[in-house]
C-alpha cells in the first residue's frame, strides 16, 4: 500500500486523534479475542473536528489509531474491520461480537452498520439522484433517498471522507448529496468554469479548467494549465480503491496528485496526448494520443515509445501495475501491454458477432479486465493472468441485457469497479433500459441473472457510482472511515484486526430519535441445585414489569463475565409466562444470559445477569 506523505494537516489530524484517545483513555484490545496492539478510537465530524455525539442522519468519521505497545510507534498496513451496533440489541461481549463477525464472514445482526458496506448513487434522466442500499433491499424497495438536482448533467462520484456523492450540473456547478435517508442537495465551492467542462474521476476528484478539487472537500488546486483528462491513480490492491488521481494537462503534461493533495513533479508526454494513466509499481506514466503509439515515461524522465497494433485514445492500468490496456471508443480492438518491459503482449479483437461493436468503458477486479461494449448489452471478460503468460486472451462475452440505442451525450459511467465486490472479482454494470445494476464476475457465465442485481426505481438511470466507508490508512497508524446512522440512542463501535488479532470497542450516544419498537428484558432467578444441576427460572418482562406470555422454548447463550466459560441451553415453558433450564456445569461468579435467536427489528430483549454462589 502506498502511504502518502504527511502534510501539516495530516499531522494535525494525528495530534487531534492522539489527544482524544488520551483524554478518553486507551481502549486496549480485548484479551478474549487475542491481539497485542494499543488501540485508540475516536469520532470526528465531516471536517475532521472532534465529535462526542453524532447526529442521526448526518455522516461522521471514525478514527482509529494503532500503535505498538512496546515502542509506541504507529502500526502501518493494517486492514481492520469496523462496525457499529445498537447497545440495546447487543447481547454479546466485544470479543464475542468480533468472533461472530468473522465466523459468519462479515454478516451482522439486523440493526448493525458495517463501515465496509457500500451505498450507490444513481442519476436519472429526470434530474434526480437516488441513494441506494443494495444489501438491504427487499425486491425494489432499496432506495434510501431521492434528491432533485436542478440541471443535473454528466457523471457522479463518491466523496468518501464526507460519506456523500458529488453531482455536476450543466453549467459546471458541483452539488453535494449526503448518502443518508432524506438527503437534500447543497452547493459546493466552485471555480472559474469558462475554460473547460467539468471532469470527474471514478474516485471523486473533479477538474474544472485548471482547477482540481480533491474528494475530501479541501481547498482546490491550481495546476496552471487546463485539465483535459482525469484518471484514478495510486491503487490499494487489497481494498480495490485508488488513493490519488492523475491529471493530464494541455499540452501533454501529466501531474500525479496523491491523497494528501500535494502534486508531484509534472511528467512530459506527447503534445497531442488524449489520455494518461499511472502505474505506481513501475513508477511509470503512460500516454496515448489517438494514434498507433504508446509513450511510457519511467521515473519521470526516461521515455520509451511502443508501436500499437490498433489505434488508441485511452489507456487503463491494472491495479497491480503489471499490464495496461490501450483502447479507443471508436476501435474494435484492445492492445495489452506489459508495463515493466514496454512490450505489447497481444491484441484482442471484439468485432465478431454477436458483439460487433466498439468498447465504451474498461474496469478491473482481481486479475480480470472487464470491457463494456458501446450498446451496453455485453461485458467482455479478459483474464489478465492468461494474457501475461502469452496465452491467447479470448474475450468471453457476458450478456447483461438488450442493446441500448439512444444514450444521451455524457451519460455514464455504466461500468463501476466496486470496493465491496473487489475480493470476489466483481464489477457492476448498469443497464438503463432494465433499470438494473448487474454484478459481473470473472467467472460469470454467458449471461447474468436478474436476481443477482439490484433494481432501481424511478426514471431511466444515466450513471452509477459506489461509496464505500471502510477504514483506510490516512497516515501511518491512523485509519479512518465514514458512515451515517439512521436512528439515535446508545451505540457501540467495534474495531477488530481479525481472529487472533486486536479487538476494541467504544460506546457513544447518537443524538436523535431512537429506534421505536418493543423493548423487553430477560429476568432470571437462581433456583435450587440438585444432582441434575442448577435450576434457572426465566421470564420475559416489559418496561412496566409485567411478565409476557411466551409459549415457545427460549434458546439461551450463557457466558461468564469473569472467565472464558460459555454454554448454550434451552429453557422449556413451565407456565405461559415462565421458563426453566437446568445446567450441570455452570461456574460460580457473574453469568450473563442472553436470548440465542434472531428477533424482528422492532423487538429488543435485553440480557439478564445472575450471581452464582461459590
Amino acid at each position: 500500500m502506498r502511504v502518502p506523505r504527511l502534510s501539516r494537516a495530516s499531522c494535525a489530524v494525528l495530534l487531534v486523534a492522539a489527544a482524544l484517545a488520551a483524554a478518553a483513555g486507551t481502549r486496549a484490545p480485548d484479551p478474549g479475542f487475542g491481539g497485542a496492539l494499543d488501540v485508540q478510537l475516536s469520532l470526528a465530524a465531516r471536517d475532521g473536528t472532534p465529535l462526542e455525539s453524532p447526529v442521526a442522519g448526518e455522516p461522521f468519521r471514525v478514527q482509529v489509531w494503532l500503535a505498538d505497545p512496546a515502542s509506541g510507534r504507529p502500526v502501518e498496513d493494517e486492514h481492520p474491520s469496523a462496525w457499529i451496533r445498537p447497545v440495546a440489541t447487543s447481547n454479546s461481549r466485544c470479543s464475542e461480537a468480533a468472533r461472530a463477525y468473522f465466523v459468519n464472514q462479515g454478516a451482522l445482526p439486523r440493526g448493525s452498520t458495517d463501515l465496509a458496506r457500500s451505498l450507490y448513487a444513481v442519476s436519472h434522466e429526470d434530474g434526480t439522484v437516488s441513494i441506494i442500499d443494495w444489501e438491504h433491499s427487499i425486491a425494489s424497495a432499496n432506495i434510501l433517498a431521492v434528491a432533485e438536482v436542478k440541471d443535473l448533467a454528466g457523471p457522479i462520484a463518491p466523496l468518501r471522507p464526507s460519506f456523500a456523492f458529488v453531482a455536476l450540473t450543466k453549467d459546471g456547478r458541483r452539488v453535494h448529496v449526503d448518502a443518508a435517508e432524506g438527503t437534500s442537495p447543497r452547493p459546493m465551492p466552485t471555480a472559474d468554469r469558462t475554460t473547460a467542462p467539468s471532469l470527474v474521476s471514478a474516485n471523486g476528484w473533479v477538474a474544472q479548467g485548471r482547477w482540481v478539487f480533491p474528494p475530501d472537500d479541501s481547498a482546490s488546486l491550481d495546476l496552471g494549465d487546463t485539465v483535459i483528462a482525469l484518471s484514478s491513480a495510486l491503487p490499494d490492491e487489497e481494498l480495490g480503491v485508488h488513493d490519488g488521481v492523475l491529471a493530464l494537462l494541455d499540452p501533454g503534461v501529466a501531474v500525479l496528485i496523491p491523497e494528501d493533495g500535494r502534486p508531484e513533479a509534472p511528467v512530459e508526454g506527447p503534445p497531442g496526448a488524449t489520455w494518461a494513466a499511472h502505474a505506481a509499481s513501475a513508477d511509470a506514466t503512460l500516454f496515448v494520443d489517438g494514434g498507433s503509439e504508446l509513450v511510457i515515461v519511467y521515473g519521470g524522465n526516461r521515455e520509451v515509445r511502443t508501436p500499437l497494433p490498433a489505434m488508441a485514445s485511452r489507456v487503463s492500468v491494472s491495479p497491480d501495475g503489471a499490464l495496461a490496456l490501450a483502447w479507443s471508443r471508436d476501435s474494435r480492438a484492445v492492445s495489452i501491454i506489459e508495463i515493466a518491459t514496454a512490450t505489447v503482449v497481444q491484441a484482442v479483437e471484439v468485432n465478431r458477432p454477436p458483439v460487433d461493436q466498439t468498447i465504451r468503458e474498461v474496469a478491473f477486479a482481481r486479475g480480470a479486465a472487464f470491457l463494456l461494449l458501446d450498446r451496453l448489452d455485453f461485458v467482455m471478460v479478459l483474464d489478465l493472468a492468461l494474457a501475461r503468460r502469452g496465452v491467447p486472451a479470448a474475450l468471453r462475452p457476458v450478456r447483461i441485457g438488450p442493446p441500448v440505442e439512444d444514450l444521451p451525450e455524457g451519460a455514464g459511467p455504466f461500468l463501476v469497479e466496486t470496493a465491496r465486490g473487489h475480493a470476489g472479482g466483481t464489477v457492476l454494470a448498469l443497464h438503463p433500459d432494465l433499470s438494473t445494476a448487474f454484478p459481473v464476475m470473472r467467472d460469470s457465465g454467458n449471461t447474468t441473472a436478474p436476481m443477482n442485481g439490484f433494481r432501481i426505481r424511478g426514471a431511466r438511470p444515466q450513471a452509477l457510482a459506489e461509496l464505500n466507508g471502510a477504514l483506510r490508512e490516512r497516515a501511518p497508524g491512523l485509519y479512518e472511515g465514514a458512515t451515517v446512522l439512521a436512528r439515535g440512542g446508545p451505540h457501540e463501535l467495534v474495531v477488530s484486526g481479525g481472529p487472533g488479532r486486536f479487538t476494541a470497542c467504544a460506546r457513544f450516544d447518537v443524538e436523535g430519535e431512537a429506534e421505536e419498537g418493543l423493548v423487553l428484558r430477560l429476568e432470571a432467578e437462581v433456583g435450587q441445585r440438585d444432582e441434575n444441576g442448577l435450576a434457572l427460572d426465566l421470564r420475559v418482562m416489559d418496561a412496566s414489569g409485567t411478565a409476557q406470555a411466551w409459549p415457545a422454548d427460549l434458546p439461551l447463550i450463557l457466558q461468564s463475565l469473569e472467565g472464558g466459560w460459555r454454554a448454550r441451553t434451552v429453557a422449556r415453558p413451565v407456565a405461559p409466562d415462565r421458563h426453566r433450564a437446568v445446567l450441570a456445569d455452570i461456574p460460580p461468579g457473574q453469568i450473563s444470559i442472553a436470548l440465542d435467536r434472531a428477533l424482528p427489528p422492532e423487538v429488543t430483549i435485553a440480557p439478564a445477569t445472575i450471581q452464582v454462589s461459590r
